[in-house]
């Protein structure tokens, strides 16, 4: 007798866990991806900038590999501020080593002596920052959206 109750647990208990599972699959595939925007390939950033309305070259002007800090000082704080405004966050990227791409901007609005790029931070091919900067110390860095 006791063999018979026992099965009959482990079938339940089995049966169950494959409901679980079931459930847990159905979840998994409806849930969104990844949803930082692609950055794997040049077209793939030069067309997020553009999506801007920024007109860049089709090649960068520097590719810089770039670790960001474990810990943020003031500067950065103040720079991942301009990241969480467009719906980036460099906290979760702290001590990652990243790639930098900077290109020009060839339809800034303002003279600049200076040249005023884009610039994408991107991480395991997918773009986690963007700004738009000049070169110059304490010049302009702001959000990549056109104002």
């Amino acid at each position: 007798m006791k063999t018979k109750k026992r099965t009959g647990k482990f079938v339940i208990i089995g049966i169950v866990m494959l409901i679980l599972l079931g459930v847990w699959a159905i979840v998994r595939a409806n849930a969104p991806g990844d949803l930082r925007p692609d950055g794997s390939t040049a077209e793939k950033r030069i067309e997020f900038i553009r999506s801007f309305g920024w007109d860049v070259g089709i090649a960068p002007t520097s590719i810089t590999e770039i670790r960001i800090p474990s810990r943020f000082d003031e500067a950065y704080e103040s720079y991942n501020a301009i990241q969480r405004e467009q719906g980036f966050d460099l906290r979760r990227y702290k001590a990652c080593y990243c790639y930098k791409y900077t290109y020009d901007i060839e339809n800034y609005a303002e003279p600049s002596p200076v040249p005023i790029c884009a610039s994408l931070i991107v991480c395991e091919g997918k773009i986690i920052g963007a700004d738009i900067s000049s070169s110059e110390a304490d010049g302009l860095v702001t959000v990549l959206v056109k104002k």
